[in-house]
């Protein structure tokens, strides 16, 4: 009888061990415990055995709801807009990158969660919900809008991820960045645009807010330099509308022009069907470039040449980066290549 009420208080407290129990029973850090849980490939089996043990010894809840418990988390990342959601909706990039987020996050705990703050009102909201932890990181996918959401995050300890580039780096060593060099990948379009003899050059962009836009342009200027001055650039929206209304004004003051660098593949598409209803062919008049290689690029008529860049890996890694800061990594930065798919359109 000793024996048993010996371990009854032990078998009462079962479900009271957090993760720091198991990982001091196992003899491994707390981030490594938190891995082996979540079956990472980056710990060993051997490693992993020994957690396992530990769960069993201690008696870690494994339960969804009680591992969230004892480990202090809320299992979720939220995925951070700050963009209206039509244009959410619209602009394909954004899917891309939300289905390599999504899929990361698939085989583990981690629940995404898109949370749009375009307003103050919204702002306001979604960083109340920052402080007070509702979520176990988040994922910015537009960071270059909202300043002011990336300034209150920054003086938190919540893990975030930047998806996308922001000139110069201001949050290097704060936040996680993932991003493909959009210099680089214009510099190689207006390369690949010189190289096929076209001289009377424009750029329809986007916003000009967003350092997508100027990036790009800076990448485009570095071949062309003071051949596409400041006439010769038209900052407007992603979209084809915009990039068809963009291309009749630049046919209008620009009627020798022989090449068009676009911000986008949807630019790039309503652009050349200005082109088109102008009696310019493609390429035989104009040549043209898009940006992003979405599924537009291939369907379009002449099929768009284009720089393609890996979305669906950048919104894998952002996944990754924000799990490994949520296991106490310190922030790092990515940065991703981009490449010419060269069609019928240059």
């Amino acid at each position: 009888m000793e024996s048993v009420r010996q371990r009854t208080p032990r078998a009462a407290g079962r479900g009271s061990a957090t993760i720091t129990d198991v990982a001091r029973v196992a003899g491994v850090s707390r981030a490594t415990a938190s891995r082996a849980l979540n079956d990472s490939p980056a710990v060993t089996a051997r490693t992993k055995a020994k957690v396992a043990a530990a769960v069993v010894e201690t008696g870690f809840v494994m339960n969804a709801q009680g591992r969230a418990l004892a480990m202090g988390r809320a299992e979720s990342i939220a995925v951070l807009v700050a963009e209206p959601l039509d244009e959410l909706f619209d602009d394909p990039t954004y899917a891309v990158i939300l289905r390599g987020i999504s899929e990361r996050l698939s085989s583990t705990p981690m629940l995404p969660m898109l949370l749009q703050a375009s307003t103050e009102m919204e702002h306001e909201r979604a960083i109340r919900h920052f402080r007070h932890r509702a979520v176990d990181a988040v994922i910015d996918i537009t960071p270059y809008v909202g300043g002011v959401m990336l300034e209150a995050l920054s003086t938190q300890s919540l893990p975030v991820v930047l998806c996308g580039q922001l000139n110069e780096l201001p949050y290097e060593g704060i936040f996680s960045v993932v991003y493909s060099d959009d210099v680089k990948g214009a510099a190689v379009a207006a390369t690949a645009m010189r190289d096929r003899g076209r001289r009377d050059v424009i750029t329809i962009l986007g916003p000009e807010p967003n350092p997508a836009s100027t990036d790009r342009l800076q990448g485009y200027r570095s071949v062309f330099g003071d051949g596409l001055d400041d006439s010769r650039v038209v900052f407007t929206g992603w979209d084809e509308a915009s990039g068809f209304s963009a291309a009749r004004r630049l046919l209008d003051t620009h009627p020798a022009l022989d090449g068009l660098l676009a911000g986008s593949d949807r630019i790039a598409v309503g652009a050349m069907a200005a082109m088109a209803s102008s009696g310019r062919s493609i390429p035989g008049d104009v040549s043209v470039i898009g940006f992003d290689d979405h599924a537009v690029a291939a369907r379009s008529q002449p099929p768009l040449t284009t720089i393609s860049q890996p979305l669906l890996e950048q919104g894998r890694i952002a996944a990754e980066l924000a799990m490994d800061m949520i296991d106490g990594e310190a922030p790092r930065t990515v940065v991703l290549h981009s490449t010419l798919i060269e069609r019928e359109s240059l």
